[in-house]
């Protein structure tokens, strides 16, 4: 798919878009609409009729409301103003070193997604990232408003859409693998440490079970198109029973899905997948690091809550962000995380601060800086290329 031949920024045919490849998150828009992440997200906040989105935003706000109101403060037994207390004693050098993990974690996503899209420059990344973040974090089930963002932009920087549906689809994989491991890893060490009682070694097992699972599913899908068949196949016979269940008039066709994906992302991921891998890694280690340097800023040392508690819980936060019921998992990542500091041995109102610290960071301050990112992708028209001349060869 070439873009229309001129500057940057430059007018795009309506044929740039390939129906047969349009992500719903696009379907009904323009060449011109697709590229505009305003019009984007808006398209698909109206997709919704207005009751849905008013019974949406409702049921959220009213999670959020019995959350904050009652299950936090019997959860920690502590007042806000006592939490407040030991966030406000904070020193400016704490502060500003929080600020710097902070900010060092989100650089690290970066490689995250030039590596899931090659062309894609780590200033863009971060753009991009912070925008979408920003639409996810406000909007109650925003998700899929978040990912429209995330296409729009990246098409007005000249990527095709194959090339962006293919970068959020690994990426999103090679999240997915991290949230199912770093559990795994903290019941391990939880329970071989002592610090555990023998009961968890059932759910670390069944963890364990499943991210095997998930990395020989990848694996198999990768080898061979006669594997990638069969694994469609397989997954074909568990989901058609589910879709007459829920009386779907239609299964997807899994089969093809599969294969689709197999030969659309295997050279990407020969090419990078280790340093999907690593970037990934330095990510969520700076993000532990981050929630870890939260606990200690208020005075919750080694003898209170060691490291490996403190992973447990960000393991078990990072989980709870998948809630879809809240943008973003709000309420129920930091009702579980401080569940988790307290039940390692934290002090109550101490746990809290350091939650509230650790989600002001990668909740709260993503949403400034997001409309920053808004601004930032608005005004660079140097970035402007027409759609599909960004796209770059997977060698790279």
């Amino acid at each position: 798919m070439s873009g229309a031949a001129g500057e940057p920024g430059g007018v795009h045919r309506p044929d740039d878009l390939d129906a047969d490849e349009t992500p719903s998150v696009l379907s009904g828009l323009s060449a011109d609409e697709s590229i505009d992440p305003m019009a984007v997200v808006g398209h698909e906040l109206h997709r919704k009729s207005t009751r849905r989105r008013v019974v949406e935003g409702s049921v959220s706000l009213l999670a959020v409301a019995l959350i904050f109101v009652f299950v936090l403060p019997a959860v920690t037994d502590s007042h806000y103003s006592e939490i407040w207390h030991e966030i406000s004693n904070l020193s400016a050098a704490w502060v500003v070193g929080l600020t710097v993990i902070w900010v060092l974690g989100m650089l690290a996503y970066t490689g995250v997604l030039t590596n899931s899209l090659p062309g894609l420059t780590h200033p863009q990344a971060l753009t991009v990232n912070f925008a979408g973040s920003a639409v996810s974090n406000v909007v109650p089930f925003g998700g899929a408003a978040g990912v429209g963002a995330t296409y729009a932009i990246d098409l007005s920087w000249g990527f095709s859409v194959p090339s962006v549906t293919l970068s959020i689809l690994v990426s999103g994989v090679w999240n997915v693998f991290a949230k199912l491991f770093m559990p795994v890893v903290a019941l391990a060490l939880l329970v071989s440490t002592g610090r555990a009682t023998g009961r968890l070694l059932v759910p670390t097992l069944v963890g364990l079970v499943a991210l095997i699972g998930a990395a020989v599913v990848l694996a198999l899908v990768m080898s061979g198109e006669v594997l990638a068949a069969k694994v469609g196949h397989v997954g074909q016979k568990v989901v058609d029973p589910v879709c007459r269940w829920l009386r779907r008039s239609s299964a997807p066709d899994l089969t093809r899905i599969v294969l689709d994906f197999r030969h659309s992302s295997i050279g990407l991921l020969r090419r990078h997948w280790l340093r999907l891998t690593v970037w990934v890694v330095l990510y969520n280690f700076g993000q532990f690091l981050l929630l870890l340097a939260c606990v200690r800023s208020v005075g919750q040392g080694a003898d209170s809550l060691g490291w490996i508690e403190v992973f447990a819980a960000f393991s078990f936060a990072r989980l709870l962000e998948t809630i879809p019921l809240t943008p973003s998992g709000v309420g129920f990542v930091e009702t579980g995380a401080v569940a988790a500091l307290i039940g390692f041995g934290g002090s109550d109102a101490a746990s809290a601060a350091a939650v509230f610290l650790f989600r002001g960071f990668t909740y709260l301050a993503e949403i400034p800086v997001g409309a920053g990112a808004w601004v930032v992708w608005a005004t660079r028209r140097s970035w402007r290329r027409p759609i599909g001349t960004g796209d770059r060869s997977f060698a790279t």
